[in-house]
């Protein structure tokens, strides 16, 4: 769950990583009298749930109160990146001097927190990893000890700072990573991490995000439609299921997160395009109706294929949903599946006598079969 940078700098606050002076303001009027509070020239940022907004003009910076309240008027309503722009924040203008980046994310291979730094901030960290990967100072962390203030102060030294500085950079990576241990994050960024002409630190920016599956664990952070790319994966979240709009033509049900990624290959390895990953999990029948409904529900869908290997949850039991599902939804498209698992003969029958719908044995077999009535290979 991705987090607003306004959400993300009061995590900061709170942790006692120096932020800027600002205000969240939801109209024109309310970034006036935000911009007249602080008092000083100030920048006017659209809160998206992704990057790039500098680039594309989402973020604007003016002397007064009045120029910010006429700036932002071009913000509001804006369209930035598939997201709409109803909010923004308001905040004083730094003295930058130098501008550092640092963040605290997982290692998957190590399975280890690790930290990130680098005196390269205020750009991509892709584009410093790719031309200039020496500036990049990586160390993992032990999970049973944390990071250790010793340890903080060495990243300092191996990005080449010096006195003060280097220390006070060491005391933000050792509030970061309480952060990000405290609210179960998967990313925790501030780029950049500036150095003001005072010398002062300050987080400019705030990235945190928050793992999905310790979200129990995190009941201040609510999953809403603005961190959804699509109504349709909104929807799908409200009844458990798990949906990502891809670009292709074939429709996907499958019975599990391995067995769509399986059923994915399957698709591109022999010629044909998915036009979504759906995973409905249990023996639940309305899981298997709201999977159908849910994929039926894009005018690119030509056929669906639906791949069940029930175990725990039995094939036999998932058949007997998706029968009930298809005669309910009454779909214009072709259905192909493949059922396999533990009472997959009954299965067979059923699909067989409830719908005359001839189900696979083979998970291959029936990719082909959906890529062929699709108009694919």
């Amino acid at each position: 769950m991705k987090l607003y940078e306004f959400e993300g700098k009061n995590l900061f606050a709170e942790e006692g990583i120096p932020t800027p002076h600002g205000f969240v303001a939801y109209s024109p009027e309310e970034v006036e009298k935000n911009a007249a509070a602080i008092g000083k020239p100030v920048v006017v940022k659209s809160q998206i749930l992704q990057g790039g907004r500098g680039k594309a003009g989402g973020i604007k910076f003016a002397d007064t109160s009045g120029e910010a309240k006429e700036l932002s008027k071009a913000l509001f309503g804006m369209k930035l990146r598939d997201y709409t722009v109803d909010k923004v924040l308001v905040e004083e203008k730094l003295d930058i001097a130098k501008e550092y980046y640092l963040s605290v994310t997982i290692d998957a291979e190590k399975g280890r927190p690790l930290i990130m730094a680098s005196v390269a901030g205020g750009v991509d960290i892709e584009e410093v990893a790719k031309e200039t990967p020496e500036k990049i100072v990586m160390e993992t962390v032990d999970i049973f000890k944390g990071l250790l203030p010793y340890q903080a102060r060495r990243i300092s030294y191996k990005m080449g700072l010096t006195g003060k500085e280097a220390l006070e950079t060491a005391e933000v990576m050792l509030k970061a990573y309480s952060l990000f241990r405290k609210y179960d994050a998967d990313l925790v960024e501030i780029n950049p991490l500036v150095v003001t002409g005072e010398g002062s630190i300050v987080a400019a920016d705030a990235k945190v995000n928050i793992y999905d599956n310790a979200l129990y664990r995190q009941p201040k952070f609510i999953k809403t439609r603005d961190h959804y790319d699509s109504e349709i994966e909104y929807e799908a979240s409200q009844v458990g299921l798990g949906y990502i709009k891809l670009d292709g033509y074939i429709g996907l049900c499958c019975a599990g997160a391995g067995l769509t990624m399986m059923t994915l290959d399957l698709v591109d390895h022999y010629g044909g395009k998915a036009s979504n990953f759906l995973e409905f999990g249990g023996a639940q029948y309305r899981n298997a109706y709201n999977a159908l409904d849910l994929v039926l529900r894009d005018p690119e869908v030509k056929v669906v294929l639906v791949n069940v290997f029930g175990l725990i949850a039995r094939a036999d039991v998932i058949a007997q949903g998706l029968a009930e599902a298809i005669k309910a939804l009454q779909p214009k498209v072709p259905i192909v599946v493949s059922l396999r698992g533990t009472g997959e003969a009954e299965g067979h029958k059923t699909l067989k006598e409830e719908l005359g719908l001839i189900a696979f044995w083979s998970a291959e077999e029936a990719v082909k079969e959906a890529i062929r009535l699709g108009g694919g290979k």
